[in-house]
């Protein structure tokens, strides 16, 4: 239990000194919505493409990987629209700024620091896999539900314009191009040059404080704005039945490597990620919902990531 304290302490006084930062004054949110667009711009990708370009990426098969994640993601999506319909008695588009909440995991600001911490980096290999689709898919099914409910009544749905949009800005995402690149560069099997990988290697390590502190950063933004209960109740349904539902799932009818299962299963054990609030912003309702989704998931984080990070062990341990 102490090995898990030491694991998970650095990880949210990091994420703390970054909200702490901003509230105190000390950095103005200019200079850490720069901070932030700095680490999605160039350490992220690069860790993304040294991952990949360094790994033998000939005998994976991440078919099983996708499924049993995206039957999770898909299963969270929909329970989340669900409990906010029923529950909280919520209708129109806030249904889909609930659903991305509950089924959006925040994998590069806070998956990645978790699982290299927990099984150092070569354990991120399963990660930038799943990142492969999961970027262009969640991007995907935001975009749409912008479409679906943002349309006039009567108007019909331009799939092929969503499509364009969608692929537009994934051509222009770093963390995209880092991961397309570094995937070419390992099927060639060709070794980084040495002075690029000394270059890489010195920028790298930056990746994972960065990151968190980014991520503390925008919690300040985010904050807690009421609907709390239907927020908190989303923060439950991402950080406690999303990976329960990926651990069972890969314990029975799709099984993986147990490395890859103790990995992303921390990563299904993510907060929610920002998509939810930028979706809400979009829509121009439920910004409420999709912050307090966010803040509280991490907070709930705290408590639920060492008991996930325990169960990971104990798949690694069989």
């Amino acid at each position: 239990m102490l090995d898990i304290f030491y694991i998970v302490f650095p990880i949210f006084a990091l994420i703390g000194i970054g909200y702490g930062l901003i509230s105190s004054g000390l950095i103005p949110q200019e200079t850490g919505t720069a901070l932030s667009k700095f680490v999605f711009t160039v350490p992220l990708p690069l860790t993304m493409f040294r991952s990949l370009a360094t790994s033998n990426l000939t005998e994976q098969a991440p078919w099983s990987l996708w499924a049993a994640f995206f039957i999770c993601v898909f299963a969270a999506f929909g329970l989340g629209m669900l409990l906010t319909r029923f529950l909280f008695g919520r209708e129109g588009s806030v249904l889909a700024v609930a659903g991305i909440s509950s089924g959006f995991s925040n994998l590069v600001l806070l998956g990645i620091p978790v699982i290299s911490a927990v099984m150092g980096e070569d354990a991120l290999v399963p990660l930038v896999m799943l990142l492969t689709i999961h970027l262009p898919i969640m991007t995907l099914l935001s975009s749409t539900m912008v479409e679906v409910y943002g349309r006039e009544p009567g108007q019909s749905l331009d799939f092929l314009a969503i499509l364009k949009k969608v692929g537009i800005g994934l051509v222009r995402n770093p963390i995209i191009i880092g991961i397309v690149a570094g995937g070419i560069w390992g099927v060639t099997g060709l070794p980084i040059p040495q002075l690029a990988g000394v270059v890489i290697d010195r920028i790298v390590p930056v990746t994972v404080p960065l990151a968190l502190m980014s991520m503390g950063i925008g919690m300040r933004e985010y904050g807690l704005r009421g609907d709390v209960l239907n927020g908190l109740v989303l923060g439950l349904v991402k950080t406690v039945a999303f990976p329960a539902l990926f651990y069972v799932i890969t314990a029975t009818i799709l099984p993986l490597p147990k490395e890859w299962t103790a990995a992303i299963l921390l990563g299904a054990a993510s907060p929610t990620g920002v998509n939810a609030y930028i979706l809400a912003s979009h829509f121009g309702v439920g910004h409420r919902l999709s912050a307090n989704a966010i803040s509280l998931s991490v907070l709930l984080s705290i408590v639920t990531l060492p008991f996930w990070i325990s169960v990971a062990h104990s798949i690694i341990a069989q």
